[in-house]
């Protein structure tokens, strides 16, 4: 027994001649007057004229005749006729063409209304009785049965639906509300087909309708932002509240020479990436404009296409870029609205801030949030104007929900709906999209009003809390659309969120690749029109706001985010440039894939270094040695606290799945002889999959692992200032020796402040070190941690110690978190140089020849001229072990100079 969709119409048939039987006869009324049936009516109040009913009753044969041509051109089969009802049925796939002929019976113009088809649909299984001809095939079912009743009971002009229908179920056919009624001893009920606009997707449709109204509310905050050339001025909002729409109104207003808009691009990973894209969509801009194209020097033409092309320049010369393209006109000077500045990658917020003092007259704007500090690339920038934008005024709010609507909502409607939200732009327009696209909202025509008279009312907003107001989100109706969605549309848009919400359509379908879901390209109309997302140049999509990206990041089960992020890892690898491989860098760690986040830093870091963008490089190479590091974690080991994180990364690194248990090394004085070699070995290749990214380590060959007492003497240096120079100690005494204690030797005169006490012990541990008797000093850092002074030297002497022992994670965590800390230059050189050398004894190059370079730079910023020359012989034994014999001897002549300037 086949399952049909089953439709089943009433009309009004009257007798030709009713006076040729006694079968039906006028029913008298209580004093004996004959009584005239009139059919039951929705429209009470429309005259009708008994001629025109009549003819009307007499045409019915014929309106039925027409009705059922449409339904076999419809595909629908003629299943049942009886004297006032007539029924089709369809295939459940065709649940529109049943519903589209109901809806045209009920809505004919061309009938009174009184006089209209009722009609009533159901589905079920139905058993073939007879073939009548090509369309007639009669049949018989529970569904007919369910059909028939509900056209009796239904109204003229209505179309009532059975409440079991899988259409109604799924929410794919819109419903006015339920109707009840008694047929013969039954009670039946069903629901009111909305047949102006009976399918869901024509009500999304409708989505497409909200207009674009001006900047609203804001007339108080845009006076304050008065923008001098050369000053920055800083607007304040959250996610929602209309800090980008402020930019660009900003733009327009203020006429500059020539205005850019920079805003974060994907994991805003990439050095230069904001700055990067949003010079790239300028240009296309400014030639349809047919304005005049900025005449750059061929110097910075060739750095403009670099930085085009992904491949980097320094931020100098950036910042000559972007100086020359915002050039002054006349008296008319640039323009640079920066969004979201909290995270745009720091190098472009730097090359901003370096073309800002560049005295071209260049002016900026930044959206920050609520409580976001400026970031520290423009801290030396004073704000010359600075505004916050708070909710919108009840009659800004209500005119906006007008405005939307294209003024087709009365003024009781957009008080009712501006109060259902917080007063924030983004809160009210998205619950309006979830109003008309759920069905709450009708707009047909010129006229939006609720489906049910309910819709939008309820207890009035309360007074938001301070929370509320410093945190505004449109999180609940943009949860509700995403509800709504079908699965291919959500499917392109979480894509597209994970790649940080601004893509090409090649990403995003390279993205979508294996999970079914359609191009890009074909679902283009549906993404724009329901406000989704929008083009902010060809080929590319962009997210509608921030928050909708938020909101679809956090629908992600947290089972898939690894899934999706190891494949944006792949695809950001295969689409982006050189130096966006740190975005797919970012991913990859997110995926918990270490080994891939690792080599994939290193490779964006090259890039980095040989743009000259050593900030850049540093950070990169940092962040992969801690991918390195923490895949050797244990699985029981805490989570290291500290991180090389820098500070534009959106959201923190997360370990998603189990890293693998490393091999346990034993300490040294546990380790047997023959085990050394075996143990150097593993650093070496390790030190070789680090390096493997360096172009000088493919030239040099194998790079020999660096034993840690290869490098203890470059640390002479690392005592406080003050102490006496070691090498004017007795070098052939042994501090371990046997015959006494070394501790006793640590006072002249019997009474000793705990000063007095910590110089000399650090003196002993200074002595020790160089003498590389680990037990002893093991002995001393204890006791030199018991008065509690010196805490810096402390820990890096732990860490040497640790590394002396074979526990180099924990020596490694010990030397990066000393080298963190906020101190003195002369201070961060003694610890960024103890970082490098524990690097180069764990084999990690790279990233000591880093640590060593701003070790020395900061050491020459405090004019150390010692530490200069400890720096100096560090990096020539580093090159040296590398193979750099030229780089050996160029660094061994520089820390000969520094020693010949140090003081005496």
């Amino acid at each position: 027994m086949p399952e049909r969709i089953v439709v089943s119409f009433r009309g009004t048939a009257a007798l030709s001649q009713p006076d040729s039987t006694d079968a039906v006869t006028p029913w008298a009324g209580r004093r004996g007057a004959p009584r005239v049936a009139v059919p039951p009516s929705r429209h009470r109040s429309a005259p009708r004229d008994a001629g025109a009913a009549a003819r009307g009753e007499e045409t019915y044969l014929a309106r039925a005749l027409a009705l059922k041509k449409r339904a076999e051109a419809l595909g629908a089969t003629l299943c049942a006729w009886s004297a006032q009802t007539f029924s089709f049925e369809f295939t459940p796939e065709d649940i529109e063409e049943a519903v589209l002929l109901a809806a045209l019976a009920a809505e004919d113009a061309a009938v009174h209304p009184d006089a209209r088809f009722a009609a009533g649909i159901a589905q079920g299984e139905m058993t073939y009785v007879g073939e009548a001809g090509r369309f007639t095939a009669l049949s018989w079912g529970q569904p007919l049965l369910v059909a028939v009743m509900l056209a009796r009971i239904a109204l003229p002009g209505d179309v009532l639906l059975d409440p079991a229908l899988p259409a109604v179920i799924s929410g794919e056919l819109m419903t006015l509300g339920l109707h009840r009624g008694i047929d013969g001893a039954r009670r039946v009920r069903g629901l009111r087909l909305d047949a102006q606009q009976p399918l869901r997707r024509q009500v999304v449709e409708s989505v497409a309708r909200l207009c674009k109204p001006p900047l609203l509310g804001r007339d108080g905050e845009l006076a304050e932002l008065a923008v001098p050339p050369g000053s920055l001025a800083v607007v304040r909002a959250e996610a929602g509240a209309g800090g980008s729409r402020m930019l660009l109104e900003l733009l327009r207003l203020l006429s500059p020479s020539r205005g850019l808009f920079v805003a974060p691009i994907g994991a805003s990973r990439e050095p230069l990436g904001a700055l990067r894209r949003a010079l790239a969509r300028a240009a296309p801009r400014t030639e349809k404009a047919r304005a005049r194209a900025p005449v750059l020097p061929d110097r910075l033409r060739s750095a403009l296409a670099r930085l085009l092309a992904g491949e980097g320049v320094e931020p100098w010369t950036a910042a000559e870029v972007l100086a020359a393209w915002l050039a002054p006109s006349g008296a008319r000077f640039g323009l640079l609205a920066v969004d979201d500045a909290a995270e745009v990658d720091a190098v472009s917020l730097d090359a901003i801030a370096i073309a800002m003092e560049m005295g071209t007259g260049l002016r900026a704007v930044v959206r920050l949030g609520r409580s976001d500090p400026l970031p520290a690339p423009l801290t030396a920038i004073t704000p010359a104007a600075a505004v916050t934008l708070g909710p919108l005024p009840a009659a800004s709010a209500q005119d906006l929900v007008r405005r939307l609507l294209d003024g087709c909502i009365d003024e009781a409607g957009a008080r009712r709906w501006a109060a259902r939200a917080p007063a924030f732009p983004l809160a009210l327009r998205e619950l309006l999209c979830e109003a008309l696209e759920s069905g709450v909202l009708r707009w047909i025509g010129r006229s939006v009003a609720p489906r049910r008279r309910s819709a939008g009312r309820g207890r009035p907003a309360r007074t938001m809390t301070g929370a509320e107001l410093a945190a505004p989100s449109a999180f609940r109706p943009i949860e509700g659309r995403l509800r709504l969605l079908a699965v291919g549309p959500r499917t392109i848009l979480t894509a597209l969120a994970t790649l940080g919400g601004d893509a090409s359509d090649a990403a995003i379908d390279g993205l979508c690749d294996g999970t079914g879901a359609p191009k890009v390209a074909s679902l283009e109309p549906a993404l724009l029109g329901a406000g989704w997302a929008f083009r902010p140049e060809p080929g590319w999509l962009k997210l509608s706001s921030r928050t909708l990206r938020d909101a679809l990041l956090a629908a992600v089960p947290p089972g898939e985010r690894a899934a999706w992020h190891l494949a944006a890892a792949r695809v950001v690898e295969e689409h982006a440039s050189v130096l966006g491989l740190a975005d797919a860098a970012w991913h990859a760690a997110k995926a918990g894939d270490r080994r891939s986040a690792a080599e994939l830093a290193a490779r964006a870091a090259r890039a980095a270094g040989d743009a000259l963008l050593e900030s850049s490089a540093a950070e990169l190479l940092a962040f992969a040695d801690e991918q390195e590091t923490a895949r050797e974690h244990r699985l029981d080991e805490a989570p290291d606290s500290t991180s090389s994180q820098p500070p534009t990364f959106r959201t923190p690194i997360e370990v998603v799945g189990d890293a693998p248990d490393p091999e346990r090394v034993p300490p040294a004085e546990e380790r047997p002889g023959p085990d050394a070699p075996r143990v150097a070995s593993d650093s070496a290749a390790r030190a070789r999959r680090l390096s493997s990214a360096a172009p000088d380590a493919a030239a040099g060959g194998t790079l020999p692992a660096p034993r840690p007492d290869d490098h203890l003497a470059a640390l002479a240096d690392e005592a406080p200032a003050g102490f006496p120079d070691v090498t004017s100690l007795d070098a052939g005494r042994s501090l371990g020796d046997a015959s006494g204690d070394p501790l006793a030797k640590t006072s002249e005169s019997p009474v000793l402040s705990m000063n007095d006490i910590a110089v000399r012990l650090a003196e002993l541990a200074k002595q020790a070190l160089v003498q590389g008797d680990l037990r002893t000093l093991e002995r001393l850092v204890g006791e030199l941690r018991r008065t509690g002074e010196h805490a810096d030297l402390v820990e890096r002497m732990s860490g040497l110690v640790s590394l002396g022992r074979g526990a180099k994670d924990d020596a490694l965590r010990r030397f990066r978190i000393a080298a963190e800390v906020e101190a003195s230059p002369a201070q961060r050189a003694r610890a960024l140089l103890a970082y490098g050398v524990a690097l180069a004894a764990a084999g990690r190059t790279e990233g000591a020849l880093l640590e060593g370079l701003s070790a020395l730079a900061r050491a020459r910023e405090a004019d150390d001229r010692r530490g200069e020359q400890a720096c100096a012989r560090f990096l020539a034994q580093l090159a040296a072990a590398t193979g750099h014999e030229d780089a050996a001897r160029a660094w061994t002549q520089v820390a000969r100079l520094a020693g010949a300037a140090a003081p005496s």
